[in-house]
């Protein structure tokens, strides 16, 4: 999912975040989907342009997502289109994704120079008001080379060619949408306790940029946990 803008070691994150999975949260019911819907992809969230060596922040679904034509998201990551080597694209990010159906699906998507982006489902299911820790980090010791952290365990390494001290994080909803397609997708995401990694030192985020694409938007309940969703979604 082609925009993207995350610890000391690998086996205490793991530790870390299996005792935080999937705990219940607030559940809000599905709300109508935002009046305009454009085509092709749009974002809600957040993001900085400080490098880092890690993202990490817990996902809700607080309503089933509303998909009528392609799919959304609510993911964390580093890297994004045309910041690989030579303008190629080069991501890894992590979180849920909904298709034709409302189910929530755990996933990380990895993107490669020259190679088509690889989406890897971790587990699926996920319903709302279930949280769930997630994390993209790049290993102490190792430059470029980067895991997914989930409840479910560690996916990786995976070597990202001039990544090291480089990349910045993105959190953010997304939606996508066929083009030509007069319908509207919709979602309701909290990103909780988003932490980014400053070379072993985690720490809260303080400050991050808003991503808010038309018919979307990005609330913020702290500087470090915001909501995403359609102009509708509800209050809670």
């Amino acid at each position: 999912m082609p925009r993207a803008r995350i610890a000391r070691s690998a086996g205490a994150l793991l530790i870390a975040f299996a005792c935080a999975s999937l705990a219940p949260s607030a559940v809000a019911s599905p709300r109508p989907a935002a009046r305009f819907c454009p085509s092709g992809y749009a974002y809600a969230g957040v993001y900085t342009t400080k490098a880092v060596a890690g993202v990490a922040a817990t996902l809700t679904m607080l309503a089933k997502p509303t998909v009528a034509a392609g799919h959304v998201a609510g993911w964390i990551g580093v890297g994004g289109s045309g910041i690989g080597p030579g303008g190629t694209d080069e991501w890894l990010q992590v979180g849920f994704a909904s298709f034709d159906q409302p189910d929530g699906r755990l996933y990380y998507e990895l993107a490669l120079p020259h190679r088509k982006p690889k989406f890897v489902q971790l587990a699926s299911g996920i319903q709302p008001g279930q949280e769930v820790r997630v994390a993209v980090v790049e290993l102490p010791f190792h430059a470029n080379q980067w895991v997914v952290v989930t409840p479910y365990g560690i996916v990786g390494p995976f070597r990202l060619p001039r990544s090291h001290g480089r990349w910045s994080p993105t959190a953010t909803g997304e939606s996508w949408t066929r083009s030509g397609a007069p319908v509207c997708n919709s979602y309701d995401y909290r990103f909780r306790d988003v932490q980014l990694d400053a070379n072993g030192d985690w720490h809260a985020l303080a400050h991050a940029s808003v991503l808010q694409d038309r018919g979307w938007v990005v609330r913020r309940e702290s500087p470090s946990t915001f909501r995403a969703g359609s102009l509708t979604m509800g209050s809670r």
